[in-house]
Protein backbone atom coordinates (compact mmCIF):
# COMPACT_ATOMS: atom_id res chain seq x y z
CA UNK A 1 0.00 0.00 0.00
CA UNK A 2 1.33 3.45 -0.91
CA UNK A 3 2.39 5.50 2.16
CA UNK A 4 0.26 8.53 2.89
CA UNK A 5 1.80 11.89 2.09
CA UNK A 6 1.01 15.48 3.00
CA UNK A 7 -2.49 15.62 4.49
CA UNK A 8 -4.05 12.83 2.44
CA UNK A 9 -6.78 10.83 4.21
CA UNK A 10 -8.19 8.00 2.08
CA UNK A 11 -11.95 7.71 1.92
CA UNK A 12 -11.92 4.11 3.20
CA UNK A 13 -10.42 5.47 6.43
CA UNK A 14 -13.54 7.53 7.04
CA UNK A 15 -15.77 4.61 6.15
CA UNK A 16 -13.91 2.39 8.58
CA UNK A 17 -14.08 4.89 11.41
CA UNK A 18 -17.81 5.46 10.93
CA UNK A 19 -18.38 1.71 10.92
CA UNK A 20 -17.16 1.63 14.52
CA UNK A 21 -20.12 3.74 15.56
CA UNK A 22 -22.55 1.83 13.37
CA UNK A 23 -22.10 -1.73 14.62
CA UNK A 24 -20.23 -3.85 17.12
CA UNK A 25 -17.86 -6.68 16.25
CA UNK A 26 -19.82 -9.75 15.26
CA UNK A 27 -19.04 -13.45 15.09
CA UNK A 28 -22.16 -14.83 13.39
CA UNK A 29 -23.30 -18.15 14.83
CA UNK A 30 -26.12 -18.68 12.32
CA UNK A 31 -26.41 -17.78 8.67
CA UNK A 32 -27.96 -14.33 8.35
CA UNK A 33 -28.72 -13.04 4.88
CA UNK A 34 -30.47 -10.27 2.99
CA UNK A 35 -33.73 -11.11 1.25
CA UNK A 36 -32.46 -9.43 -1.93
CA UNK A 37 -29.03 -8.05 -2.81
CA UNK A 38 -27.68 -6.33 -5.90
CA UNK A 39 -23.94 -6.04 -6.59
CA UNK A 40 -22.86 -4.16 -9.71
CA UNK A 41 -19.62 -2.63 -10.99
CA UNK A 42 -19.58 1.09 -10.24
CA UNK A 43 -19.66 3.32 -13.31
CA UNK A 44 -19.96 6.71 -11.64
CA UNK A 45 -16.29 7.51 -11.17
CA UNK A 46 -14.59 8.52 -7.94
CA UNK A 47 -16.81 10.16 -5.36
CA UNK A 48 -15.53 12.93 -3.04
CA UNK A 49 -12.77 11.72 -0.74
CA UNK A 50 -14.63 12.26 2.52
CA UNK A 51 -18.11 11.03 1.65
CA UNK A 52 -19.17 7.97 3.61
CA UNK A 53 -20.07 5.19 1.13
CA UNK A 54 -22.53 3.41 3.43
CA UNK A 55 -26.19 3.91 4.28
CA UNK A 56 -27.83 1.75 6.96
CA UNK A 57 -31.53 1.63 7.83
CA UNK A 58 -33.32 0.00 10.79
CA UNK A 59 -35.71 -1.50 8.23
CA UNK A 60 -32.83 -3.65 6.97
CA UNK A 61 -31.76 -1.64 3.95
CA UNK A 62 -28.05 -1.38 3.25
CA UNK A 63 -26.31 0.42 0.40
CA UNK A 64 -22.66 0.90 -0.43
CA UNK A 65 -21.63 3.20 -3.26
CA UNK A 66 -18.37 2.99 -5.21
CA UNK A 67 -16.60 0.68 -2.76
CA UNK A 68 -13.85 -1.89 -3.14
CA UNK A 69 -14.05 -5.41 -1.80
CA UNK A 70 -11.38 -4.34 0.70
CA UNK A 71 -13.72 -1.67 2.08
CA UNK A 72 -16.56 -4.15 2.38
CA UNK A 73 -14.35 -6.65 4.21
CA UNK A 74 -13.15 -3.95 6.61
CA UNK A 75 -16.76 -3.09 7.37
CA UNK A 76 -18.21 -6.61 7.56
CA UNK A 77 -15.40 -8.21 9.55
CA UNK A 78 -14.40 -5.13 11.57
CA UNK A 79 -10.74 -5.43 10.67
CA UNK A 80 -8.17 -2.93 9.41
CA UNK A 81 -6.36 -2.82 6.08
CA UNK A 82 -3.03 -2.98 7.84
CA UNK A 83 -4.13 -6.32 9.36
CA UNK A 84 -5.27 -7.89 6.07
CA UNK A 85 -3.15 -10.12 3.85
CA UNK A 86 -3.64 -12.02 0.62
CA UNK A 87 -6.38 -11.77 -1.97
CA UNK A 88 -6.38 -10.93 -5.71
CA UNK A 89 -4.83 -7.78 -7.11
CA UNK A 90 -8.20 -6.13 -7.83
CA UNK A 91 -9.17 -6.23 -4.14
CA UNK A 92 -8.22 -2.54 -3.67
CA UNK A 93 -8.94 -1.43 -7.23
CA UNK A 94 -12.29 -2.57 -8.66
CA UNK A 95 -15.31 -0.69 -7.32
CA UNK A 96 -18.88 -1.80 -6.80
CA UNK A 97 -22.34 -0.54 -5.88
CA UNK A 98 -24.32 -2.63 -3.42
CA UNK A 99 -28.04 -2.39 -2.63
CA UNK A 100 -29.50 -4.94 -0.23
CA UNK A 101 -32.70 -5.38 1.77
CA UNK A 102 -33.63 -7.68 4.64
CA UNK A 103 -37.02 -9.36 5.00
CA UNK A 104 -39.56 -6.84 6.35
CA UNK A 105 -41.23 -9.54 8.42
CA UNK A 106 -38.08 -10.07 10.46
CA UNK A 107 -38.51 -6.73 12.25
CA UNK A 108 -35.84 -4.08 12.97
CA UNK A 109 -32.28 -5.05 12.02
CA UNK A 110 -29.52 -4.16 14.45
CA UNK A 111 -25.94 -3.26 13.53
CA UNK A 112 -24.40 -6.65 14.28
CA UNK A 113 -27.12 -8.38 12.26
CA UNK A 114 -26.35 -6.18 9.26
CA UNK A 115 -22.69 -7.11 9.46
CA UNK A 116 -23.56 -10.80 9.53
CA UNK A 117 -25.76 -10.30 6.45
CA UNK A 118 -22.97 -8.46 4.63
CA UNK A 119 -20.59 -11.31 5.44
CA UNK A 120 -23.02 -13.80 3.91
CA UNK A 121 -23.42 -11.62 0.82
CA UNK A 122 -19.65 -11.42 0.35
CA UNK A 123 -19.36 -15.19 0.68
CA UNK A 124 -22.17 -15.78 -1.83
CA UNK A 125 -21.49 -13.10 -4.42
CA UNK A 126 -17.69 -12.75 -4.25
CA UNK A 127 -17.01 -16.35 -3.19
CA UNK A 128 -15.05 -14.79 -0.37
CA UNK A 129 -13.15 -17.17 1.89
CA UNK A 130 -10.94 -15.95 4.70
CA UNK A 131 -9.53 -17.03 8.01
CA UNK A 132 -7.91 -15.35 10.97
CA UNK A 133 -4.54 -15.97 12.56
CA UNK A 134 -3.06 -14.51 15.72
CA UNK A 135 0.56 -13.41 15.46
CA UNK A 136 2.97 -11.52 17.68
CA UNK A 137 3.90 -8.29 15.92
CA UNK A 138 5.67 -5.03 16.64
CA UNK A 139 3.01 -2.40 17.24
CA UNK A 140 2.47 1.06 18.59
CA UNK A 141 0.41 1.19 21.78
CA UNK A 142 -1.67 4.30 22.42
CA UNK A 143 -1.28 5.28 26.08
CA UNK A 144 -2.21 8.24 28.27
CA UNK A 145 0.60 10.73 28.78
CA UNK A 146 2.04 11.51 32.21
CA UNK A 147 -0.15 14.63 32.57
CA UNK A 148 -3.41 12.85 31.73
CA UNK A 149 -5.64 12.95 28.67
CA UNK A 150 -7.58 15.94 27.34
CA UNK A 151 -10.57 14.16 25.80
CA UNK A 152 -14.05 15.44 26.59
CA UNK A 153 -16.83 13.01 27.50
CA UNK A 154 -19.59 12.96 24.86
CA UNK A 155 -23.18 13.75 25.82
CA UNK A 156 -26.05 11.31 25.33
CA UNK A 157 -27.85 13.47 22.76
CA UNK A 158 -24.92 13.61 20.32
CA UNK A 159 -24.70 11.65 17.08
CA UNK A 160 -21.48 9.83 16.10
CA UNK A 161 -19.41 11.90 13.69
CA UNK A 162 -16.03 11.74 12.02
CA UNK A 163 -15.37 14.90 10.02
CA UNK A 164 -12.07 15.50 8.20
CA UNK A 165 -11.26 19.16 7.69
CA UNK A 166 -8.70 21.30 5.95
CA UNK A 167 -4.97 20.56 6.26
CA UNK A 168 -5.55 17.17 7.85
CA UNK A 169 -7.79 18.30 10.70
CA UNK A 170 -9.97 15.51 12.10
CA UNK A 171 -13.01 16.01 14.33
CA UNK A 172 -14.43 13.10 16.33
CA UNK A 173 -17.81 13.35 18.05
CA UNK A 174 -19.22 10.64 20.31
CA UNK A 175 -16.47 8.26 19.28
CA UNK A 176 -14.58 5.65 21.32
CA UNK A 177 -10.80 5.81 21.55
CA UNK A 178 -10.61 2.88 19.13
CA UNK A 179 -11.77 5.25 16.37
CA UNK A 180 -8.61 7.29 16.89
CA UNK A 181 -6.54 4.10 17.15
CA UNK A 182 -7.79 2.82 13.79
CA UNK A 183 -7.35 6.21 12.15
CA UNK A 184 -3.75 6.56 13.32
CA UNK A 185 -3.00 2.95 12.36
CA UNK A 186 -4.15 3.62 8.80
CA UNK A 187 -2.19 6.86 8.57
CA UNK A 188 1.05 5.35 9.90
CA UNK A 189 0.44 2.04 8.11
CA UNK A 190 1.51 0.32 11.31
CA UNK A 191 -0.70 -1.62 13.75
CA UNK A 192 -1.80 0.53 16.69
CA UNK A 193 -3.54 -0.89 19.76
CA UNK A 194 -5.51 0.82 22.52
CA UNK A 195 -3.86 0.66 25.92
CA UNK A 196 -5.28 3.89 27.32
CA UNK A 197 -7.85 2.15 29.51
CA UNK A 198 -10.37 4.83 28.48
CA UNK A 199 -13.90 3.46 28.07
CA UNK A 200 -16.95 5.22 26.68
CA UNK A 201 -17.42 7.90 24.05
CA UNK A 202 -15.54 11.17 23.65
CA UNK A 203 -15.39 14.42 21.67
CA UNK A 204 -12.00 15.50 20.40
CA UNK A 205 -10.36 17.31 17.50
CA UNK A 206 -6.92 16.65 16.10
CA UNK A 207 -5.15 19.45 14.22
CA UNK A 208 -1.79 18.29 12.82
CA UNK A 209 0.60 21.13 12.09
CA UNK A 210 0.72 21.93 8.35
CA UNK A 211 4.05 22.09 6.51
CA UNK A 212 5.92 25.36 6.80
CA UNK A 213 7.44 27.08 3.72
CA UNK A 214 10.87 25.51 4.33
CA UNK A 215 9.31 22.07 3.93
CA UNK A 216 7.52 22.90 0.71
CA UNK A 217 10.63 22.77 -1.50
CA UNK A 218 13.30 20.63 0.08
CA UNK A 219 16.64 20.29 -1.76
CA UNK A 220 16.27 18.00 -4.75
CA UNK A 221 12.47 18.11 -4.76
CA UNK A 222 10.83 18.01 -8.16
CA UNK A 223 8.08 20.32 -9.32
CA UNK A 224 5.65 17.41 -9.35
CA UNK A 225 6.50 16.39 -5.79
CA UNK A 226 7.43 19.56 -3.88
CA UNK A 227 6.73 18.26 -0.36
CA UNK A 228 9.55 15.96 0.72
CA UNK A 229 10.52 17.18 4.19
CA UNK A 230 7.01 17.10 5.69
CA UNK A 231 5.66 13.87 7.19
CA UNK A 232 1.93 13.89 7.93
CA UNK A 233 2.20 10.86 10.21
CA UNK A 234 4.76 12.60 12.40
CA UNK A 235 2.52 15.67 12.56
CA UNK A 236 -0.43 13.51 13.70
CA UNK A 237 1.63 11.83 16.42
CA UNK A 238 2.85 15.20 17.71
CA UNK A 239 -0.68 16.63 17.69
CA UNK A 240 -2.03 13.66 19.68
CA UNK A 241 0.51 14.24 22.42
CA UNK A 242 0.15 18.04 22.54
CA UNK A 243 -3.61 18.37 22.01
CA UNK A 244 -5.04 15.12 23.41
CA UNK A 245 -2.49 14.08 26.01
CA UNK A 246 -2.00 10.71 24.29
CA UNK A 247 1.23 9.19 23.03
CA UNK A 248 2.53 6.11 21.22
CA UNK A 249 4.88 3.49 22.64
CA UNK A 250 6.58 0.69 20.71
CA UNK A 251 5.50 -2.68 22.07
CA UNK A 252 4.96 -6.31 21.09
CA UNK A 253 1.40 -7.60 20.95
CA UNK A 254 -0.69 -10.53 19.75
CA UNK A 255 -2.75 -9.30 16.79
CA UNK A 256 -5.46 -10.96 14.76
CA UNK A 257 -4.58 -11.03 11.05
CA UNK A 258 -7.29 -11.53 8.43
CA UNK A 259 -6.02 -13.77 5.60
CA UNK A 260 -7.94 -13.60 2.31
CA UNK A 261 -7.84 -17.16 0.98
CA UNK A 262 -10.07 -16.67 -2.07
CA UNK A 263 -12.20 -14.04 -3.81
CA UNK A 264 -13.81 -13.80 -7.25
CA UNK A 265 -15.48 -11.06 -9.24
CA UNK A 266 -19.14 -10.92 -8.13
CA UNK A 267 -21.72 -13.14 -9.75
CA UNK A 268 -24.56 -11.69 -11.83
CA UNK A 269 -27.55 -10.19 -9.98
Amino acid sequence: MTPLKRCDIPRWLMAGVMAIATANTVRAQTRAEFDVASVKPDKSGARPNFDSPYVFSPSGRFTATDVTLTELIILAYQTRRIQMQGGPGWLDVDRFDVAAKADDAAGPVRGAQVLAMIQTMLQDRFKLALHRETRELSVYALVVGKNGHKLQKATDDEQPLFAPGKLGQMTFRKMPVVALVNTVSNILQTPVIDRTGLAGFFDYTLEPAPPDPSQMRAPGASAGNPVTAYNFGDAVVAAMQEQLGLRLEKQKAQLEITIIDHAEQPTEN
